[in-house]
């Protein structure tokens, strides 16, 4: 009877798992490796961003030391597009950031429209104006 009702309680654990992810092959922790920007590559491999649920996030890392500050926005994917916005500094004493805080993750408004160029398990290629991001999953 013991038995019995472990396996029951295991099996009912088992299916109470549920996947938070929502947003397919996007969700999860991506690197940039590179921008190209009107003909000109610029290679990278210490930016990610992370897409989770609604929600974005974005720093760059290094081997030797944490990131200073964490840039999180709110993002909507929606077959081939991404719209970013709401970006905010983390952790930070008001939060707010403005666009010129961004340069650096290549991000050159407060709201970024993107075309998901191609999306699988491993390869992220988005384009916005006249840049192409190529991303790898980490």
């Amino acid at each position: 009877m013991l038995k019995k009702l472990l396996y029951i309680c295991l099996s009912l654990l088992v299916l109470s798992c549920e996947k938070i992810f929502i947003n397919g092959d996007l969700d999860g922790m991506w690197r940039l490796q590179s921008v190209e920007d009107n003909g000109s590559v610029i290679y990278t491999d210490t930016i990610f961003y992370s897409f989770q649920r609604h929600l974005v996030m974005m720093g760059i890392f290094s081997e030797t030391e944490l990131p200073k500050n964490w840039y999180m926005g709110c993002f909507a994917y929606e077959g081939d597009s991404i719209i970013m916005n709401n970006f905010y500094r983390y952790p930070g004493t008001d939060g707010i950031c403005v666009p010129e805080e961004l340069e650096n993750l290549h991000i050159y408004d407060t709201i970024v429209g993107f075309k998901v160029e191609h999306l699988d398990d491993k390869v992220l290629v988005l384009s916005e104006a006249d840049r192409k991001y190529s991303f790898r999953k980490w």
